[in-house]
């Protein structure tokens, strides 16, 4: 099931903590292996092959909402991802804590105007877009794209938005159900909602 009602339920335990503890370490990790890959893809059209794979780094903070549907959790999960990539020794340094919390709050965002009851698969695509483009001023400023040609622009804003939407919003529901399949997150509100009748 795909809402959760209730009170009492966003309430942080401390399994939720360790668990978005874990996935934001393990995305800062994966994050730091995308960069080459983003890096080559300026190679498939200037910046759109770039803005094509953005999504990917708006995974971690969506998967930890979907998965503990907590407030504050996509949030916390990016930006905690963003320190790790820091503590990881990434070579854009510590403006990625800035980033982080930017590519979180827009997931953020969509998931308190649903009071982070609804985790539908329409729900987490729009948070994966809508963090794609909260997180373009503070992106396209470090990068200087605000002085590319303005129609250029808009393409590049629509194809980020899409790979938000993919990347960043399907991508980890589809990882977030796979994991739940195997039982590892029976304890979590994800496996919680999956055990209600429908």
């Amino acid at each position: 099931m795909a809402t959760m009602r209730g009170a009492g339920r966003r309430t942080w335990s401390t399994h939720d903590i360790v668990l978005v503890a874990v996935l934001a370490v393990v995305f800062g990790f994966l994050y730091m292996q995308w960069l080459p890959l983003w890096v080559a893809a300026r190679a498939l059209g200037a910046q759109i092959g770039q803005e094509a794979l953005f999504g990917f780094w708006l995974a971690g903070g969506v998967l930890a909402a979907y998965v503990v549907r907590r407030p504050g959790a996509a949030l916390t999960g990016e930006f905690l991802a963003a320190l790790a990539e820091v503590l990881f020794g990434a070579v854009a340094g510590t403006p990625l804590l800035i980033t982080g919390v930017m590519q979180g709050l827009g997931a953020e965002l969509v998931f308190g105007s649903r009071r982070w009851r609804d985790f539908s698969v329409g729900t987490v695509m729009i948070a994966g877009g809508v963090a794609a483009l909260v997180a373009l001023p503070w992106n396209w400023i470090r990068l200087g794209y605000f002085e590319l040609d303005a129609d250029f622009l808009l393409l590049l804003g629509t194809v980020r938005m899409v790979s938000g939407v993919v990347l960043g919003g399907l991508f980890p529901k589809v990882l977030g159900d796979a994991l739940a399949d195997t039982g590892v997150l029976s304890s979590f509100a994800i496996g919680r909602a999956r055990q209600r009748p429908v």
